[in-house]
């Protein structure tokens, strides 16, 4: 038994030749099948007598599986051909390459053995070579492939990028038959064919003039061997049944692929100079040999044409003149040329004192290319699209793709905010989930398009009685090219009052979790009303983290000092806002940066620009110097006569007392700290608030930049007109800071300067004996008690051993 595939481009001939082929081995009493796999379905209609026979695809989407049986599909042709169409989705919507894998996957649970036949023939498009269509390169379905081509050269493009999808599935075993030449006649058409078989290593073996006789057996739906059964093409679909025999019993007669690059096919194809025309009639070819390549010799099928002897006779591809083809483009630039664009990076400060000294050798090189870093994805665009719109608590959004997204999703968004919640709204909060409505797209909605189903969701939302919708779409919906604008266009007329707003993302497409919740925010300020004005006393929120379990803790806090300025959240954008709220965003005054983070820089930059507000500079303040700072500047800022002192006099005595709770158990203790943040100021506050000793502060590589760390500024300006706290806390920072701090050196320290205590964002996965290890919160508390965590913390932590006692256990060993 032998498998072959016929690959060409589309409207090649490649059906028509597929079914004469087929119709020439059932005459020489083999039993066939033959597999169109083309969209157009027509590949076994010579076969059938003009039929056109149901599909695969069509089948298995009207069909229930349980109910599915393999006579329905399989249809007998001339000579007892078993006849298989796979089909496609209509025109420009689904993934055809989908249905080729849907199909073969539909045939085999149904039984249709491959070992049944002689033979089995598939047709295949090759213009896209893609996943689907590749199918029958797979090593367990074609043991042959045949490339249908003309001279014409997208033809030969595509018989060379058959190639390379051969090449990709292909080991160790040659599987290329060789080419079957179809001509249309064209200038120099022989010649351009020809030349790309001695380039690629393969034998033209069929070459077919054009023919009216063709058009007369289709006229009346028969192949060759039917309607015309002695006219000299039969004979040659006879000899290259023949040859497959042969082929069968032989597999040392097959090829490996041997593709030109693009650039190759071009200058071999369109640059060659022409030559006088040669007439084509119909033989078989063999033009791998000394001869000239437009001197055809007739096909001796018993010739031995294994891959070792063409290899000897063939034309290498590295030794091809191509005349007329001197490439030169003085855009083409070497890599030595420098671009004065591109800066050095490296970080001069002398606030950042390193042990080690400089290496010349590390300095960036004046002939050296500088390759500009991308920063790798986290999430994909369509959950960080749908962490956006979900916070709006009375719209719903429909998440067009597969049920797993949108489980995912969901779970992921639903304990975040729900576990950043206080207990007693969780049953309100609960109903969150349901505005999350997928469109569960199926296999075969891939396959078929699934903008029926989003439309229908979509309609089912606004019955539902939300009023506003967004869509969101996903990985498998831009892959089969669902248009969402065209589902919101149809929908929207019938709805006129619902608003339905399409968030442009298409999974990881489109970026990753960053890019996807930025283009949800974009469009979630689409609900925001341009012409509202200010009104006094209101504050907007903006930026809350969206996955952190204390977000609500931390606004909760910034709630109780802003009512000490007798000012009221008007829109948090967006924890927990609604449609009303957004749309009076501008009724504040004033608009507060939860945190100072390249997400939420961009996000103030974008409603600055489009919606002009103004933005207060300070994000939420965390220790109780920044505090001080935070809301003195904000009254000042709001033109506030309010006297703070008091307020501030109270939180300065809370602090004081409770800090001093922990002093008798920390003072003295001397700390090593690995910074990866700049925004340690609160950290380094607490610790000498405590008494305890700075040894070193470590700053990786990484975290440095031009600009030196915020803990490493001078800080008075900063502070001026701060309420004073002179004589109670210490304000010398006598510690010394290592820049290029990396593991080595922290093992190095860990053990020279015995720290009682290291403090890093992230625990050693293997921490060293004899020192507590302890992390810096990477989403503090804001307010003026943020330290008084890490002082309770540390107190109880450096009461323990130094080593666990379960590591002594067992006693000694004997």
């Amino acid at each position: 038994m032998i498998q072959i595939a016929v690959y060409g481009k589309g409207g090649i001939g490649k059906s028509t030749i597929s079914a004469n082929l087929s119709a020439a081995l059932a005459s020489s009493k083999k039993t066939v099948l033959q597999i169109g796999c083309d969209p157009k379905h027509d590949s076994t209609r010579l076969l059938l007598e003009g039929e056109v026979i149901p599909t695969v695809l069509d089948y298995i989407r009207e069909t229930p599986q349980e109910a599915q049986e393999l006579n329905s599909l399989v249809f007998k042709g001339y000579m007892g051909v078993a006849c298989v169409e796979t089909g496609g989705p209509k025109p420009g919507v689904g993934c055809a390459g989908r249905g080729i894998l849907s199909s073969f996957e539909t045939l085999k649970r149904l039984n249709l053995k491959a070992s049944s036949f002689d033979v089995v023939l598939y047709d295949v498009l090759g213009d896209v070579v893609c996943g689907g269509f590749a199918v029958p390169l797979r090593k367990e379905y074609a043991d042959a492939v045949f490339l249908v081509t003309s001279g014409e050269y997208m033809a030969l493009y595509a018989a060379n990028n058959i190639l390379r999808g051969i090449k990709n599935f292909e080991d160790t075993v040659p599987r290329v038959a060789g080419i079957i030449f179809n001509g249309r006649g064209g200038t120099f058409e022989e010649e351009r064919v020809f030349t790309f078989s001695r380039a690629v290593g393969l034998p033209v073996l069929v070459s077919l003039a054009r023919d009216e006789i063709f058009a007369e057996a289709e006229k009346v739906g028969k192949t060759l061997a039917e309607a015309f059964p002695t006219s000299v093409p039969a004979g040659i679909f006879r000899k290259l049944a023949e040859y497959i025999e042969i082929l069968d019993k032989d597999r040392s007669r097959l090829f490996p692929a041997n593709p030109l690059e693009d650039l190759e096919l071009e200058a071999l194809i369109l640059k060659k100079q022409k030559t006088e025309n040669v007439n084509l009639s119909h033989s078989f070819l063999l033009t791998l040999d000394k001869k000239s390549a437009t001197e055809p010799e007739t096909f001796n099928p018993e010739k031995n044409l294994n891959s070792e002897n063409l290899q000897k006779r063939s034309v290498s591809t590295q030794n091809i003149s191509y005349p007329n083809c001197s490439i030169q483009d003085d855009s083409i630039q070497d890599d030595s040329i420098q671009d004065d664009s591109i800066q050095d990076d490296s970080i001069q400060d002398d606030s950042i004192q390193n042990d080690s000294t400089q290496n010349d050798s590390t300095q960036n090189d004046s002939t050296q290319k500088v390759i500009p870093s991308r920063p790798p994805l986290y999430g994909c665009a369509f959950s960080g699209a749908v962490s956006a719109t979900f916070q709006v608590t009375d719209a719903a959004t429909v998440l067009h793709g597969p049920r797993s997204c949108t489980h995912i999703t969901a779970d992921a968004l639903v304990s975040s905010f729900l576990s950043g919640r206080d207990t007693s709204e969780i049953s309100s909060l609960e109903k969150q989930p349901f505005c999350l409505l997928s469109t569960d797209l199926e296999e075969g909605d891939i396959i078929f398009g699934g903008l029926e189903k989003l439309e229908k969701k979509i309609e089912e939302a606004l019955q539902g009685g939300w009023k506003t919708v967004f869509v969101v779409n996903t990985c498998p919906g831009g892959i089969i090219g669902d248009d969402v604008r065209i589902a919101v266009s149809r929908i929207q007329p019938r709805f006129p009052e619902a608003r339905i707003i399409h968030v442009p993302v298409e999974g990881t497409f489109t970026g990753d979790f960053s890019t996807g919740l930025f283009e949800g925010y974009k469009k979630v300020a689409e609900l925001v009303d341009p012409s509202v004005r200010p009104e006094k006393g209101l504050v907007n929120v903006i930026g809350e983290g969206n996955f952190s379990l204390k977000e609500e803790e931390k606004f909760l806090a910034i709630e109780k000092l802003l009512n000490e300025l007798g000012c009221r959240v008007n829109c948090r954008f967006l924890k927990g806002a609604n449609t009303h709220s957004l749309r009076d965003l501008k009724k504040a005054e004033i608009n507060l940066l939860a945190c100072d983070d390249p997400e939420t820089r961009s996000l103030q930059e974008y409603l600055s620009k489009h919606f002009e507000l103004e933005f207060f500079e300070l994000p939420f303040p965390v220790g109780f110097k920044e505090s001080s700072i935070w809301i003195k500047t904000l009254a000042k800022r709001l033109f506030l006569e309010k006297d703070l002192c008091p307020f501030l006099q109270e939180q300065k005595e809370t602090y004081i007392n409770e800090i001093r709770k922990y002093v008798p158990s920390l003072a003295g203790k001397r700390v090593l700290l690995v910074n990866y943040s700049e925004n340690i100021g609160w950290v380094i506050d607490t610790i000498q608030d405590l008494g305890m000793k700075i040894l070193k502060i470590g700053v990786p590589e990484s975290c440095t930049g031009k600009k030196a760390p915020a803990f490493l500024q001078n800080e008075e300006s900063s502070a001026e007109g701060d309420f004073p706290v002179e004589g109670d806390f210490p304000a010398k920072r006598d510690f010394l800071v290592e820049g290029d701090y990396t593991e080595e050196k922290r093992i190095k320290d860990t053990t020279v300067l015995k720290p009682d205590l290291v403090l890093s964002t992230y625990v050693p996965s293997v921490p060293e004996e004899g020192v507590h290890y302890d992390t810096i919160p990477f989403s503090p508390k804001v307010g003026f008690l943020s330290g008084l965590e890490l002082a309770k913390r540390w107190s109880a932590l450096l009461r323990l051993p130094v080593t666990e006692g379960w590591k002594a256990d067992g006693g000694e060993e004997n």
